[in-house]
């Protein structure tokens, strides 16, 4: 392991200690997600300035909102980022409601969708943005009505800010979920991930597509056994990274065994599939300066929505294990 990657691992190991030891009733796993956002920005995370930003969300959002439940150590994170962290939610909070239009409750994955749009710059075309966002997700209705759902919004915001039309969007998502549905097993909901995030490149849909299952087939025969729920979209970050496929999944795997060696990353903490992830996805941030073709967002960006999404899909998982659990004493 070169010393700039041990660095990195050393610096996200000292940011999750930091954050889990200061809110301890946060999730494990929200912990290290946290703890990736600071480590991608090559910062210290910053305790008495994500409390601060704690109490300036409350006073924005009730405790009973989307912008309090699991996502909310994750948004306090990158308020504390930014210079001006309350006039950065107001922006999201006003954003958020543009992209909810006339639904009563707001929405997590729309928050999340909102701090990219911000993120990457664009506030000034918000709105040409958010409707570009509303008929990608209305295509997406009509082409796959019942996989479809709150999930999707913060891949297909992303969509949106990309350079590609519309009609051209859903062209390309149906030929990647088509290829990776015929040539891989694993549920459709995780296809459909896989080919949202694949379709935010500009490479051809059969290579893009192939070197994913590549990657993925690489990582099993090295040992490591990626994720084919929650974690399989993390995948398409990889396939537009400019390394050769071996080098690269030997050094995921070499990240995730260190991590592996450090508390609150072992197996009872993460398990070896989410570590993995993780790791890629540290990997990913580390070389995202030598990305090219990304038709409009950014690499960093694509990461904090994968993750993101699979805290959600995780959290969810330990809420219904609980309920089944409870219900059952």
């Amino acid at each position: 392991m070169n010393e700039n990657i041990k660095a990195k691992c050393d610096l996200f190991v000292e940011n999750r200690n930091l954050i889990h030891s200061n809110f301890k009733f946060d999730y494990d796993t929200t912990s290290v997600a946290a703890a990736l956002i600071f480590t991608n920005a090559d910062k210290t995370a910053d305790i008495d300035k994500i409390k601060e930003c704690r109490q300036i969300l409350k006073k924005k959002a009730s405790a009973l909102s989307s912008y309090r439940n699991t996502i909310e150590l994750i948004l306090t994170s990158k308020m504390s980022l930014q210079d001006d962290p309350e006039k950065y939610i107001d922006n999201v909070i006003a954003l958020t409601n543009k992209i909810r239009r006339s639904k009563l409750l707001d929405d997590s994955n729309e928050i999340i969708a909102a701090m990219n749009v911000i993120e990457s710059g664009h506030l000034d075309e918000a709105d040409a943005i958010n409707e570009k966002y509303q008929e990608i997700m209305k295509r997406m209705r009509k082409e796959h009505p019942i996989l479809t759902g709150s999930e999707d919004v913060p891949f297909a915001m992303m969509l949106a800010l990309s350079d590609k039309g519309v009609d051209n969007i859903i062209t390309e998502m149906e030929a990647c979920y088509s290829y990776i549905k015929e040539n891989f097993k694993t549920s459709k909901d995780a296809i459909q991930a896989m080919s949202e995030v694949l379709t935010l490149y500009d490479t051809g849909v059969d290579a893009k597509c192939k070197k994913t299952l590549d990657i993925y087939n690489s990582f099993k025969e090295s040992g490591h056994k990626y994720g084919k729920y929650y974690e399989f979209a993390s995948l398409g970050v990889l396939t537009n990274l400019n390394m050769d496929t071996s080098s690269l999944v030997s050094e995921i795997g070499e990240v995730a065994e260190y991590l592996h060696q450090h508390k609150g990353f072992g197996n009872w903490a993460l398990g070896s599939e989410t570590r993995l992830m993780f790791a890629a996805m540290m990997i990913a941030g580390i070389y995202c300066e030598d990305n090219g073709n990304l038709t409009g967002p950014t690499i960093g960006s694509t990461i904090a929505v994968i993750i993101a999404e699979a805290i959600a899909l995780m959290m969810l998982i330990i809420m219904t294990n609980n309920i089944i659990i409870a219900s059952s004493n």
